[in-house]
């Protein structure tokens, strides 16, 4: 009798294990089916409603990494200008201090690129390139692949200064939440479809 008990549960945990990892899987299709791979078409207008022209400041939290496994409480400056008609052009100065101790890591320079390309319609593309002391540090490029009336994600592909890593799956949302505040998230997901390294900043037009 002993030993069948200790055969059901065993067979238990083997259920339980399997409803586990049916769950994960289905929560990375769910994350894959809803940051689309295509790249979509993005009205400049929307672009402009979402990203416009002007200048902020914000803050941010990243989430703890080989190289900084606190975190990052960073500070920003961020000037959003119109780049040759339809395209913008973002510069974004960073201070970024341990989440705990609040010791400052790093200043730096983020400049972003937002491009209409001739011959692909109104595909948006980003890319971004983050400079320490002038020294290229990280950068990442992609494209738009989902749309609301009132946020763009795009599909990013690119490495970080805060993480020895090589990401593939970075998924960034930029939300325009009103007349005044942009919300922007970084997410990089793992194959089960959690979240890897997430970044989230918040700007606010002065």
């Amino acid at each position: 009798m002993k030993k069948y008990n200790n055969i059901s549960g065993y067979l238990v945990y083997l259920v339980y294990f399997a409803i586990i990892i049916v769950v994960c899987f289905i929560m990375y299709i769910f994350q894959l089916n809803y940051y689309k791979s295509k790249s979509i078409e993005v009205e400049p207008e929307l672009l402009f409603s979402i990203l416009q022209p002007g200048t902020y400041t914000g803050t941010s939290n990243y989430s703890g990494t080989e190289i900084y496994k606190n975190g990052l409480f960073c500070k920003h400056q961020v000037v959003i200008k119109n780049d040759m008609g339809h395209n913008l052009h973002v510069t974004n100065n960073v201070r970024a201090y341990d989440a705990i101790t609040n010791k400052l890591e790093y200043t730096g320079v983020r400049i972003v690129k937002f491009n209409y390309k001739l011959n692909h319609n109104n595909n948006l593309f980003k890319i971004s390139q983050s400079y320490i002391n002038d020294n290229l540090v990280s950068s990442s490029y992609g494209y738009a692949s989902v749309k609301t009336n009132n946020s763009i994600s795009f599909k990013l592909s690119g490495s970080w200064h805060i993480s020895g890593n090589d990401y593939t799956n970075i998924y960034n949302t930029i939300t325009r939440t009103d007349n005044e505040t942009i919300d922007t998230q970084f997410t990089q997901f793992s194959m089960l479809g959690f979240n890897k390294l997430v970044m989230d900043e918040k700007y606010t037009m002065i």
